[in-house]
């Protein structure tokens, strides 16, 4: 998030490229600590689990958790990866994947309490898919005929798909982790270039400071 600004509708639509930038800033709000937001934001396959509980005080977390969707699908070659026919129902496709071990205390730690609809759906889907409760393995949920992503890939997975907003990812610490190594000299020459275009060449060492310190 950028100018304490939430985007709040994170999808692959909402990337733009050359450069890769974010649009279709419609919902996009300031973020005031402690202020209560509208849960009935962002696309359905892309919600985070603050959003589909009703969790009011969110922040810029939720976007993260839709960088974490658009990767696993990325990832596994299954866009959306999470397929929800409703909100009830994507709330059980995450709790299938992710398990319940870790929903329960979450939805305590931000005093919201499931509805009966998302108990029962909930139930459903943990008994059919993960009986165990327990997070499933990412490469547990690829296709035969996936690519086998790298670990780093997996870690990156792991520290953005998770319940709990105060642990996940934010846009800084995912910028450093290991996984971009591989692009990061590549995504500051395009930094430098772009604000050379744009005659402003002292710009592009605060842009690059800004997100490495």
């Amino acid at each position: 998030s950028n100018q304490h600004l939430q985007h709040r509708t994170m999808y692959p639509e909402a990337l733009g490229d050359a450069p890769l930038m974010l649009i279709d800033l419609g919902l996009a709000d300031f973020y005031l600590p402690g202020q209560r937001y509208n849960v009935r934001v962002a696309s359905r396959h892309y919600k985070s689990p603050e959003l589909l509980v009703g969790y009011e005080l969110y922040d810029y977390a939720i976007d993260m958790w839709g960088v974490g969707c658009i990767l696993a699908g990325l990832l596994t070659r299954r866009e959306p990866f999470f397929r929800g026919k409703d909100n009830i129902d994507q709330l059980a496709k995450i709790v299938a994947v992710l398990g319940t071990n870790d929903l329960i205390p979450y939805c305590h730690k931000c005093n919201v309490q499931l509805t009966a609809e998302m108990e029962s759906a909930i139930t459903k889907y943990i008994s059919r898919h993960n009986p165990s409760g327990h997070r499933r393995p990412w490469l547990t949920l690829l296709p035969a005929s996936c690519p086998r992503p790298s670990q780093e890939a997996i870690d990156l997975l792991d520290r953005l798909l998770v319940y709990d907003h105060d642990v996940r990812l934010t846009a800084r610490e995912a910028m450093t982790h290991p996984f971009f190594d591989e692009v990061r000299e590549e995504v500051k020459m395009e930094v430098k270039r772009i604000c050379n275009q744009q005659q402003q060449p002292k710009k592009w060492d605060q842009t690059w400071n800004q997100y490495n310190r």
